[in-house]
Protein backbone atom coordinates (compact mmCIF):
# COMPACT_ATOMS: atom_id res chain seq x y z
CA UNK A 1 0.00 0.00 0.00
CA UNK A 2 2.82 2.38 0.86
CA UNK A 3 4.55 1.73 -2.48
CA UNK A 4 1.28 2.36 -4.35
CA UNK A 5 0.83 5.65 -2.50
CA UNK A 6 4.34 6.79 -3.41
CA UNK A 7 3.79 5.86 -7.05
CA UNK A 8 0.47 7.74 -7.11
CA UNK A 9 2.09 10.88 -5.66
CA UNK A 10 4.91 10.77 -8.22
CA UNK A 11 2.46 10.37 -11.09
CA UNK A 12 0.29 13.26 -9.90
CA UNK A 13 3.34 15.49 -9.47
CA UNK A 14 4.45 14.88 -13.04
CA UNK A 15 1.28 15.05 -15.11
CA UNK A 16 -0.02 18.57 -14.94
CA UNK A 17 2.17 20.52 -17.38
CA UNK A 18 2.93 17.92 -20.01
CA UNK A 19 0.12 18.98 -22.30
CA UNK A 20 2.28 22.00 -23.09
CA UNK A 21 4.56 21.13 -26.02
CA UNK A 22 7.85 23.02 -26.09
CA UNK A 23 8.58 24.55 -29.48
CA UNK A 24 11.83 26.12 -28.22
CA UNK A 25 14.16 25.38 -25.31
CA UNK A 26 15.81 28.76 -24.65
CA UNK A 27 16.90 29.80 -28.12
CA UNK A 28 17.37 26.34 -29.64
CA UNK A 29 14.36 24.97 -31.56
CA UNK A 30 12.77 21.64 -30.70
CA UNK A 31 10.60 19.48 -32.96
CA UNK A 32 7.57 20.67 -30.98
CA UNK A 33 5.07 22.91 -32.76
CA UNK A 34 1.99 24.94 -31.99
CA UNK A 35 -1.08 23.07 -33.16
CA UNK A 36 -3.52 24.59 -35.62
CA UNK A 37 -5.44 27.34 -33.83
CA UNK A 38 -2.83 27.84 -31.09
CA UNK A 39 -0.89 31.09 -30.64
CA UNK A 40 1.97 32.28 -28.43
CA UNK A 41 2.81 35.87 -27.50
CA UNK A 42 6.18 36.65 -25.90
CA UNK A 43 7.93 39.64 -24.36
CA UNK A 44 11.64 39.27 -23.60
CA UNK A 45 13.70 41.71 -21.52
CA UNK A 46 17.48 41.52 -21.98
CA UNK A 47 20.65 43.56 -21.50
CA UNK A 48 20.96 47.28 -22.27
CA UNK A 49 17.24 47.74 -21.56
CA UNK A 50 16.39 45.58 -24.54
CA UNK A 51 12.84 44.47 -25.28
CA UNK A 52 11.86 41.86 -27.87
CA UNK A 53 8.19 41.30 -28.72
CA UNK A 54 7.13 38.24 -30.69
CA UNK A 55 4.23 36.07 -31.69
CA UNK A 56 3.90 32.57 -33.14
CA UNK A 57 0.82 30.95 -34.64
CA UNK A 58 -0.08 27.38 -35.57
CA UNK A 59 -1.51 27.93 -39.04
CA UNK A 60 -1.85 24.28 -40.13
CA UNK A 61 -1.62 20.92 -38.30
CA UNK A 62 2.15 20.60 -38.95
CA UNK A 63 3.15 24.21 -39.65
CA UNK A 64 3.76 27.25 -37.44
CA UNK A 65 4.89 30.78 -38.27
CA UNK A 66 6.06 33.76 -36.22
CA UNK A 67 7.56 37.25 -36.18
CA UNK A 68 9.73 39.23 -33.73
CA UNK A 69 10.77 42.85 -33.40
CA UNK A 70 12.72 44.70 -30.73
CA UNK A 71 15.07 47.43 -29.64
CA UNK A 72 17.64 48.34 -26.98
CA UNK A 73 17.47 51.34 -24.61
CA UNK A 74 13.68 51.07 -24.37
CA UNK A 75 13.72 52.23 -20.72
CA UNK A 76 15.74 55.29 -19.71
CA UNK A 77 16.66 58.64 -21.26
CA UNK A 78 18.58 57.34 -24.28
CA UNK A 79 17.12 57.13 -27.78
CA UNK A 80 15.78 53.62 -28.46
CA UNK A 81 18.01 51.61 -30.79
CA UNK A 82 15.43 49.96 -33.02
CA UNK A 83 16.48 46.85 -34.88
CA UNK A 84 16.92 47.24 -38.61
CA UNK A 85 14.33 44.62 -39.54
CA UNK A 86 11.49 42.39 -38.42
CA UNK A 87 12.66 38.80 -37.85
CA UNK A 88 10.74 35.73 -39.01
CA UNK A 89 10.53 32.09 -38.02
CA UNK A 90 8.70 29.08 -39.42
CA UNK A 91 8.69 25.34 -38.71
CA UNK A 92 7.28 22.22 -40.36
CA UNK A 93 7.11 18.92 -38.48
CA UNK A 94 8.03 16.07 -40.78
CA UNK A 95 7.59 13.17 -38.36
CA UNK A 96 5.59 12.80 -35.15
CA UNK A 97 7.22 11.16 -32.15
CA UNK A 98 6.39 7.53 -31.39
CA UNK A 99 7.73 4.83 -29.07
CA UNK A 100 10.69 4.10 -31.32
CA UNK A 101 11.46 7.33 -33.17
CA UNK A 102 11.82 11.01 -32.23
CA UNK A 103 9.80 13.82 -33.72
CA UNK A 104 11.65 15.55 -36.56
CA UNK A 105 11.15 19.08 -37.89
CA UNK A 106 12.77 21.54 -40.26
CA UNK A 107 12.57 25.30 -39.93
CA UNK A 108 14.00 28.77 -40.20
CA UNK A 109 14.60 31.38 -37.51
CA UNK A 110 16.33 34.72 -38.12
CA UNK A 111 16.07 35.89 -34.49
CA UNK A 112 19.30 35.79 -32.47
CA UNK A 113 19.91 36.77 -28.84
CA UNK A 114 21.08 40.06 -27.43
CA UNK A 115 22.09 43.31 -29.08
CA UNK A 116 21.90 43.73 -32.84
CA UNK A 117 25.14 45.20 -34.21
CA UNK A 118 26.90 45.03 -37.57
CA UNK A 119 24.22 42.84 -39.18
CA UNK A 120 24.30 40.20 -36.44
CA UNK A 121 23.18 39.45 -32.87
CA UNK A 122 25.42 38.75 -29.87
CA UNK A 123 24.51 35.08 -30.31
CA UNK A 124 23.70 34.36 -33.94
CA UNK A 125 20.29 33.21 -35.06
CA UNK A 126 19.85 29.55 -35.96
CA UNK A 127 18.91 30.31 -39.56
CA UNK A 128 17.95 27.13 -41.41
CA UNK A 129 17.82 24.06 -39.17
CA UNK A 130 16.87 20.41 -38.78
CA UNK A 131 15.91 19.27 -35.29
CA UNK A 132 14.75 16.13 -33.47
CA UNK A 133 13.05 15.62 -30.08
CA UNK A 134 12.32 12.59 -27.90
CA UNK A 135 10.48 12.55 -24.57
CA UNK A 136 10.82 10.06 -21.72
CA UNK A 137 9.09 9.48 -18.40
CA UNK A 138 11.53 9.96 -15.52
CA UNK A 139 9.70 11.18 -12.42
CA UNK A 140 7.99 13.54 -14.81
CA UNK A 141 8.87 14.43 -18.37
CA UNK A 142 12.43 14.46 -19.69
CA UNK A 143 12.82 15.84 -23.21
CA UNK A 144 16.01 15.39 -25.22
CA UNK A 145 16.55 17.63 -28.25
CA UNK A 146 19.26 18.20 -30.84
CA UNK A 147 19.88 19.43 -34.34
CA UNK A 148 22.04 21.04 -36.99
CA UNK A 149 21.73 24.58 -38.33
CA UNK A 150 23.20 27.06 -40.78
CA UNK A 151 22.95 30.73 -39.78
CA UNK A 152 22.54 33.38 -42.47
CA UNK A 153 24.40 35.93 -40.31
CA UNK A 154 27.63 35.54 -42.28
CA UNK A 155 28.91 39.11 -42.63
CA UNK A 156 31.90 38.02 -40.52
CA UNK A 157 32.75 35.36 -43.15
CA UNK A 158 32.21 32.63 -40.54
CA UNK A 159 29.66 30.44 -42.28
CA UNK A 160 30.23 26.91 -40.97
CA UNK A 161 27.33 24.55 -40.16
CA UNK A 162 26.59 24.35 -36.45
CA UNK A 163 25.26 21.83 -33.91
CA UNK A 164 22.98 22.33 -30.91
CA UNK A 165 21.41 20.09 -28.29
CA UNK A 166 19.69 20.32 -24.91
CA UNK A 167 17.04 19.01 -22.56
CA UNK A 168 14.01 20.01 -20.52
CA UNK A 169 12.99 18.42 -17.20
CA UNK A 170 9.76 19.02 -15.33
CA UNK A 171 9.71 19.31 -11.54
CA UNK A 172 6.22 18.95 -10.11
CA UNK A 173 3.35 20.73 -11.80
CA UNK A 174 4.87 24.20 -12.07
CA UNK A 175 8.63 24.19 -12.71
CA UNK A 176 10.62 23.21 -15.80
CA UNK A 177 14.43 23.24 -15.94
CA UNK A 178 16.01 23.70 -19.37
CA UNK A 179 19.57 23.70 -20.68
CA UNK A 180 21.07 23.92 -24.17
CA UNK A 181 24.50 23.96 -25.78
CA UNK A 182 25.42 25.55 -29.09
CA UNK A 183 28.84 24.55 -30.47
CA UNK A 184 29.47 28.04 -31.86
CA UNK A 185 31.37 26.68 -34.87
CA UNK A 186 29.84 29.47 -36.95
CA UNK A 187 31.01 32.16 -34.52
CA UNK A 188 34.58 31.48 -33.40
CA UNK A 189 36.51 34.68 -34.15
CA UNK A 190 39.45 34.48 -31.72
CA UNK A 191 39.31 38.23 -31.12
CA UNK A 192 35.78 37.98 -29.70
CA UNK A 193 35.08 34.34 -28.77
CA UNK A 194 37.03 31.83 -26.68
CA UNK A 195 35.95 28.77 -28.66
CA UNK A 196 33.88 27.24 -25.84
CA UNK A 197 30.48 27.42 -27.51
CA UNK A 198 27.37 28.82 -25.85
CA UNK A 199 25.83 27.07 -22.84
CA UNK A 200 22.47 28.50 -21.73
CA UNK A 201 20.09 27.50 -18.93
CA UNK A 202 16.58 28.52 -17.91
CA UNK A 203 14.04 28.13 -15.13
CA UNK A 204 10.43 28.20 -16.39
CA UNK A 205 7.54 28.83 -14.02
CA UNK A 206 4.13 27.71 -15.34
CA UNK A 207 1.68 29.84 -13.35
CA UNK A 208 -1.24 28.55 -15.43
CA UNK A 209 -1.66 26.51 -18.60
CA UNK A 210 -1.41 29.78 -20.51
CA UNK A 211 1.07 31.95 -18.58
CA UNK A 212 4.78 31.15 -18.28
CA UNK A 213 7.68 33.13 -16.82
CA UNK A 214 11.10 32.17 -18.19
CA UNK A 215 14.27 33.27 -16.34
CA UNK A 216 17.22 32.57 -18.64
CA UNK A 217 21.00 32.65 -18.24
CA UNK A 218 23.02 32.90 -21.46
CA UNK A 219 26.70 32.16 -22.14
CA UNK A 220 27.43 30.50 -18.81
CA UNK A 221 30.79 29.32 -20.22
CA UNK A 222 31.76 32.97 -20.82
CA UNK A 223 32.53 32.26 -24.46
CA UNK A 224 32.19 35.91 -25.46
CA UNK A 225 35.07 37.97 -24.06
CA UNK A 226 32.59 40.71 -23.08
CA UNK A 227 30.40 38.41 -20.94
CA UNK A 228 30.67 39.03 -17.19
CA UNK A 229 29.13 36.36 -14.96
CA UNK A 230 26.44 35.52 -17.51
CA UNK A 231 23.93 37.24 -19.76
CA UNK A 232 20.53 37.29 -18.02
CA UNK A 233 17.06 37.77 -19.47
CA UNK A 234 13.41 37.42 -18.47
CA UNK A 235 10.66 36.32 -20.86
CA UNK A 236 6.91 36.30 -20.35
CA UNK A 237 4.97 33.82 -22.54
CA UNK A 238 1.22 33.72 -23.03
CA UNK A 239 -0.40 30.83 -24.93
CA UNK A 240 -3.95 30.89 -26.27
CA UNK A 241 -6.26 29.31 -28.83
CA UNK A 242 -8.43 30.94 -31.47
Amino acid sequence: MRKLSILFILLMASMSIFAFELNTLIDSPTAGILQQGEAEISAKIYKNNGLLIGTRVGLFPRFMFGVNYGAEEIVGNEDPQWHDRVEFNAKIRLLDENNQLPAIAIGYDSQGHGNYNNSRYDIKSKGVYLTASKNFFLLGNLGIHGGINYSLETEDNDDEPNLFFGFDKTIGDMVVLLAEYDTGWNDNDADVMKGRGFFNASLDLHFTESLILKVSFYDLLLNNINTRGCDRSITLLYNMTF
